[in-house]
């Protein structure tokens, strides 16, 4: 019985993502005109600023490995005497993870939990704990994001030091033992946060459309929690919608709904772009790793 409702979850959430991807590609199709600049602009798009965006997508996605890493090789995760996960280990593994998880019924989520428990020794309750906790940080991560833009324009203060304060606060607690992974994990996904928005920056730009830097990383916060919507692939549909409103919200741009839902489109293909030929290689290389038996 379990197991069919969740069957049913899954496909109702599949149904949901396509239904808002096509209301985003009509609601595109329908402001054609009034979009032609962006279009344009997209169609000869700067080689330069398309590098940018693959460079900086892997970037962001060594620092989501590296702030898994610190939550599971803390003491009290894996079996004892079990090998502490390795950099390049949880590399390849979220990249394969990331590539599956395109698939149905979470296979990337699945594949990971059972690589940890035949390989490096960590429950599968263990590794939904740590799961739930980098959600938390994300939130958190978020949530310290939005406050920013929000106090640098009542206050008028430059984001850029703001921006700051939650590493110089986070460091502080590095230096002890007891909360040296939390930190570590908390940074790792705020420097995610600031390549997710200089993504955002760069796309807007590479449509020919400025935004500021308060504005991506206002971007990057609603995308980071609209990517936890229970929908296939990290909110697909939602998060498109999100960042649109969001978009419309706080720009003047023409047709500001759907540059942001074109942006945030742009935005899925680079992840794809990324997260496909590394997931391959990825699933190669960590096939080695599990027990033949």
């Amino acid at each position: 019985m379990k197991s069919k409702k969740s069957n049913i979850t899954r496909t109702i959430g599949w149904i949901v993502s396509v239904v808002l991807l096509s209301a985003a590609v009509f609601i595109i199709w329908n402001r054609w005109d009034d979009l032609s600049k962006a279009i344009d602009s997209v169609e000869r798009p700067n080689a330069g600023v398309l590098l940018s965006l693959v460079i900086i997508t892997i970037l962001s996605q060594g620092f989501v490995c590296e702030s898994f890493r610190q939550l599971l090789n803390r003491v009290g995760i894996a079996k004892k005497g079990s090998v502490p996960i390795e950099k390049g280990e949880m590399f390849w593994l979220v990249m394969a993870s990331g590539m599956l998880n395109w698939l149905p019924m979470r296979a990337g989520l699945i594949g990971r939990t059972v690589y940890h428990s035949k390989v490096n020794g960590i429950p599968a309750h263990k590794s939904l704990r740590v799961l739930f906790e980098s959600v938390a940080i994300i939130v958190g991560v978020s949530g310290a994001a939005l406050l920013m833009t929000i106090v640098s324009n009542l206050f008028n203060m430059h984001i850029l030091y703001l921006g700051c304060l939650p590493i110089l606060i986070s460091c502080a607690f590095v230096a002890q033992k007891s909360t040296r992974c939390w930190s570590l994990a908390i940074i790792y996904r705020y420097f995610d946060l600031l390549f997710f928005a200089t993504r955002y920056w760069l796309i807007f730009d590479l449509m020919s459309y400025e935004i500021t830097i308060e504005t991506a990383i206002l971007l990057a916060a609603a995308g980071s929690i609209a990517s936890l919507l229970p929908l296939p692939t990290g909110g697909l549909g939602g998060r498109e919608w999100v960042i649109g409103l969001v978009a419309s919200w706080v720009t003047v741009f023409p047709s500001a709904i759907a540059l942001g839902l074109i942006a945030d489109l742009i935005n899925r293909v680079v992840e794809l772009t990324v997260v496909i030929p590394f997931g391959l290689i990825g699933q190669h290389l960590l096939r080695k790793k599990l027990p033949t038996s």
